[in-house]
């Protein structure tokens, strides 16, 4: 297919490159089909079949890229990498780890091209200028300036393969958002590996960061690395992770927070005793009472459970700064999930009728209930 190469603008014949290297396929994962999601981070993934995992390609690069710079960062990656995707020890030596977070950068830009252009549109997506960065210091075999990478142990269920990009904002404390994403925070997790990093895409922005205890820094380089670094990550924290949400900053008056217009809903309105949530679906919008709101504001939190025309069902819990769609999904599976939180059941009974939600806390079971009036 002719084209333009995303990486050296080469314009002619494409050739297919994979998101997670083939090689992957060949170590001795679990290759069963698995469902593929893609899509904004607000939004309900949108699935793009159901197949193996490790082939999904992306026709956006040309054969001297594909089989040039970015097959050696995969055999590099294969070679050093391995060991700890199928969770042996091992180390990962200082000459390695520029390669290793070349490759999580290499990784992270491929996979946003499996997104359509429109989903990528508007700031969700990564500036076109930072695939052009990565091919001129190829050689180098080193990430792009105000880079930070980590390497930690992943134990949750998504091993097939995940890979993700949450844009970022460098917040100052009492001043607006900014308009625009400052950087990116990259994920891959496979098998039961999982590679963190932070790329600065303002470099006179860039914060002095640390990832939480567990992960290792690969780039900046320091010293080897043993394998694994910590105890393993489940999939609640890698969410955070992967979310941006996690990540600390040593200037206090600083924050390095997820950009919300990328993974936040639009805001919510009051309509009445309700409050109207739009939906990750992007579609409809569902309701809850408002009195959750003032719960919030005073300290308590609560989840519900609730779904939209599409047929999807919603895990919603309350936060300081709002209500947010946990998981989505298989309304059995959602209802599950819910039960299985900690914490007292109320019946809220309004003009707006009857609302079931949970409040959340450490102490109590599942299965107390009580009433609330509003």
């Amino acid at each position: 297919m002719a084209g333009t190469c995303v990486f050296c603008g080469f314009i002619g014949k494409l050739t297919g490159e994979h998101v997670l290297g083939d090689w992957l396929s060949r170590i001795g994962l679990d290759l069963d089909p698995v469902a593929h999601l893609t899509g904004p981070l607000n939004r309900l993934g949108r699935g793009i079949g159901i197949t193996p995992p490790f082939i999904r390609t992306v026709r956006d690069v040309c054969g001297p890229c594909n089989h040039g710079w970015m097959s050696q960062l995969e055999d590099v990656a294969n070679r050093v990498l391995t060991p700890f995707i199928l969770g042996q020890t091992g180390t990962l030596a200082q000459a390695d780890q520029g390669a290793v977070a070349t490759w999580l950068q290499k990784t992270a830009l491929v996979a946003m091209l499996v997104s359509s252009e429109e989903e990528r549109a508007g700031g969700y997506g990564l500036p076109p200028e930072e695939y052009r960065a990565v091919y001129d210091q190829r050689a180098a075999m080193e990430p792009l300036p105000a880079s930070r990478v980590w390497l930690g142990r992943y134990g949750g269920e998504r091993r097939f393969g995940s890979t993700g990009v949450t844009p970022l904002v460098v917040a100052v404390e009492g001043l607006p958002e900014p308009d625009r994403p400052q950087g990116y925070v990259m994920t891959v997790a496979v098998g039961e590996l999982m590679v963190l990093g932070v790329r600065f895409t303002t470099p006179s922005l860039q914060v002095n960061i640390t990832a939480r205890d567990g992960f290792a820094s690969v780039w900046p380089v320091t010293r080897d690395i043993a394998w694994p670094p910590g105890p393993a990550v489940d999939d609640a924290a890698f969410l955070r992770i992967a979310g941006g949400k996690d990540l600390h900053v040593a200037e206090p008056h600083l924050k390095l927070q997820p950009w919300k217009p990328a993974t936040e809903l639009h805001r919510s309105r009051l309509v009445g005793s309700m409050i109207e949530l739009p939906t990750i679906c992007g579609k409809h919008v569902v309701n809850y009472p408002a009195v959750l709101v003032e719960e919030a504001m005073c300290g308590r939190f609560y989840a519900f459970i609730t779904s939209c025309e599409c047929g999807a069902a919603y895990s919603i819990e309350t936060e300081a700064d709002g209500a947010h769609c946990k998981t989505a999904g298989d309304p059995a599976a959602i209802t599950e999930q819910y039960e299985a939180l900690n914490g007292v059941e109320y019946l809220i009974e309004d003009e707006g009728g009857s609302f079931w939600c949970k409040r959340l806390t450490e102490t109590s079971g599942p299965d107390a209930r009580g009433k609330m009036g509003s």
